[in-house]
């Protein structure tokens, strides 16, 4: 959340900010988040003085205890009245402010939506960056993206879908998903299972080897690690609740969508040297998702689904160093896809593409699907500044001051949709599926063949 003391002293900007980020203003009441602010002060200042009265009674009981008796019962329960009212005052205010956003980055794009997202990069294997005069806003730089699959040795072929070259791989079998677990639900299986298994060594060597932390964190969380990243409450219609009736104590417990929230609170409620920041740590877990609101969309396949795997990427770090830490995560995420050797861009998101409420600034690494022609998100960085420090209570501390850290995060890989990637770029004649040279070491083939799955 943002700083209160911010609202009050910049409320157009922050009208502007909800309005540019499409955000209910009803939720997002700027003018009744005021007016409430007023009264709790009020109310506040009329506690102090009353838990000032209560300290006069001293006087008071010594020369006419009865008197004295009776008064700190009517104090009593007028602060009991007050505070009962403060409570709901309180309520209704952090309410409101839990809908507002983070301020944007004076560089964020102007834009109602993702066609209005501006491309800072585009890469294509074996020719490299696209001028600048080619990239530009929506998809401009489409027109000088492969029309074939990129990695084909023979152009003259009909591409496949992923979902088709799963199947005749053997390697994606949504049919047996469905009967076991419901629609969007798949098995991987044989070479496509040990290609996502090569794909999460190659980035976790990577981020060892630049000093990162592993954590192997839980799948299951509390409401305010989902709050304190921000995931609650505008995107708690994505999430699934376990029932508690079997759960100890009957605590309500969510499945992740990411390993964001879990890695997170790890350091929420401390105070931590600034000396020792930033800390960046990665985990490599199965995420869940209802994607309600995406019925009939990307139902083919493993593109859209409610159980996935993906390596994330987050950092603490001080105010200063947010910035680098975000541009450093980038390099990250072009350093895999250019090992890989897919094509791919880079947005800046708009205002009003740019994700959760935390967002002060957030990129998409998307890959050009070379076989069926367009562009796949693939990766996300976002930084959310103090926004989710604050709910969490991730603090600094240093000989230069205190204050709330930065918290930058990163889809590192998300796994299911670079195996799309590959399948539809490196896809050959008869459902061969050339597998890319960063991979082959532990795949131990050069080539996937139609059965080999199985």
């Amino acid at each position: 959340m943002i700083d209160a003391k911010e609202v009050r002293a910049n409320p157009d900007a922050l009208r502007e900010a909800i309005k540019v980020r499409k955000v209910d203003p009803d939720k997002a009441d700027v003018d009744r988040w005021l007016k409430l602010d007023e009264q709790r002060r009020e109310l506040q200042q009329g506690i102090d003085a009353l838990n000032g009265e209560k300290k006069e009674l001293a006087q008071l009981g010594r020369s006419d205890p009865d008197a004295a008796r009776q008064k700190g019962q009517e104090l009593r329960e007028k602060g009991r009245a007050m505070e009962q009212e403060l409570g709901k005052l309180t309520a209704e205010w952090q309410g409101i402010m839990d809908w507002f956003p983070n301020w944007p980055h004076p560089d964020m794009p102007e834009g109602a939506g993702e066609e209005e997202n501006v491309e800072e990069k585009a890469w294509i294997p074996g020719t490299g960056y696209l001028d600048e005069g080619k990239l530009g806003r929506g998809e401009t730089s489409a027109a000088y993206m492969p029309g074939r699959p990129l990695h084909a040795e023979d152009q003259e072929f009909e591409p496949l879908h992923h979902a088709e070259l799963g199947v005749q791989l053997g390697g994606i079998d949504t049919l047996q998903g469905g009967q076991v677990s419901g629609s969007r639900f798949a098995y991987l299986r044989g070479d496509v299972a040990l290609m996502q298994y090569a794909l999460g060594q190659l980035l976790i060597d990577e981020l060892l080897g630049r000093g990162y932390e592993m954590f192997v964190p839980p799948l299951l969380v509390r409401e305010r690690a989902l709050y304190g990243t921000s995931h609650f409450p505008e995107g708690r219609d994505q999430v699934y609740a376990i029932n508690t009736d079997n759960v100890e104590e009957g605590t309500e417990l969510f499945l992740v969508g990411s390993s964001e929230p879990t890695n997170f609170s790890y350091f929420m409620d401390k105070t931590l040297d600034a000396a020792e920041l930033p800390v960046k740590v990665f985990a490599n877990t199965a995420c869940f998702r209802s994607e309600a609101g995406s019925w009939g969309k990307d139902v083919k396949g493993i593109k859209r689904v409610h159980q996935f795997d993906k390596i994330e990427m987050n950092a603490v770090c001080l105010p200063a160093q947010s910035e680098a830490v975000y541009e450093e995560f980038g390099q990250i995420n072009e350093w895999l896809l250019q090992q890989l050797e897919l094509p791919y861009r880079i947005v800046d998101k708009c205002h009003g593409d740019a994700g959760y409420l935390a967002s002060h600034r957030q990129r998409d690494m998307e890959v050009w699907m070379s076989g069926s022609g367009e562009f796949m998100e693939v990766m996300t960085d976002t930084n959310a500044t103090d926004y989710q420090a604050r709910r969490l209570n991730i603090r600094y501390k240093g000989p230069d001051g205190r204050g709330f850290c930065h918290l930058v995060n990163d889809t590192g890989c998300a796994m299911g949709r670079l195996l799309i990637a590959i399948l539809d770029n490196y896809q050959q004649p008869g459902g061969v599926v050339k597998v890319p040279e960063a991979l082959r070491r532990v795949v131990k083939k050069d080539v996937l063949q139609p059965g080999g799955g199985q």
